[in-house]
């Protein structure tokens, strides 16, 4: 059977490790087992022995939401707007980033994952939309599952998977792609212009979507066929 790991998000206020169920049940429709990953504090003695098995052990992950990332991995200082970050996170999605990308781990990426995606291969965010880009949309409603429209870059993978040229998405997100990282193509937009989504130049198996395919799945197969798409490509690349 398929391994899938998902990235662990924490609970700041009790310290606890906790994942949306939504990710576990895209996965499991998809035929594949989902394994949360524990956060494990970044000066464990043990840290890279541990993200090392972690990465040999699954077959393709996806890289969920969360908090900002510290603008210090892009080489920016902290704009007002910008959200605390929580070290543990960062370092974990980083070095999973990292590895995942040094052997072609297939993966998702969603929200928070695909501004970490932009950030280990040398792009930049923007810290906070409304106060960077006032002139766009809000980006931020998070009760409404279907907030607005993106379009997709005809002959993408994107394009291929949802066979749709636009299609309504979830928006939660207060940051996005600002100067998108070498080796890596815009997918889709927002009908204001916002980065939507992104793959790789070099066709690997990998896909960044900026918003949450998760919530909309279980109702909208174009969502749930990212899952199905992940979970095939590492079948076919195990």
């Amino acid at each position: 059977m398929i391994v899938i790991g998902l990235s662990t998000n924490k609970d700041t206020k009790t310290q606890a490790d906790w994942m949306p169920k939504d990710y576990v049940k895209a996965v499991l429709r998809a035929g594949a087992l989902p394994i949360i990953l524990p956060m494990v504090e970044e000066d464990d003695p043990n840290y890279d022995e541990f993200m090392d098995k972690v990465i040999n052990m699954v077959d393709g992950l996806v890289f969920t939401g969360g908090p900002d990332v510290d603008p210090i991995h892009y080489k920016e200082a902290k704009l007002p707007g910008c959200h605390e970050p929580l070290p543990d996170r960062d370092k974990a999605d980083l070095s999973l980033m990292t590895r995942a990308l040094t052997v072609h781990k297939p993966f998702l990426a969603i929200c928070r994952g695909l501004q970490v995606c932009n950030t280990v291969m040398g792009g930049t965010l923007y810290q906070d939309l409304p106060s960077q880009l006032p002139k766009v949309d809000s980006h931020e409603v998070p009760d409404i599952l279907e907030a607005h429209q993106v379009n997709i870059t005809p002959g993408t993978l994107l394009h291929r998977l949802t066979q749709a040229e636009r299609l309504p998405v979830t928006s939660r997100h207060h940051q996005a792609i600002k100067q998108v990282a070498p080796g890596l193509l815009v997918s889709a937009v927002s009908e204001d212009g916002v980065i939507e989504a992104v793959e790789f130049e070099d066709g690997r198996a990998a896909l960044c979507v900026q918003w949450h395919p998760e919530n909309l799945a279980p109702t909208d197969p174009r969502h749930q066929a990212l899952f199905d798409w992940l979970v095939k490509a590492a079948d076919e690349r195990k």
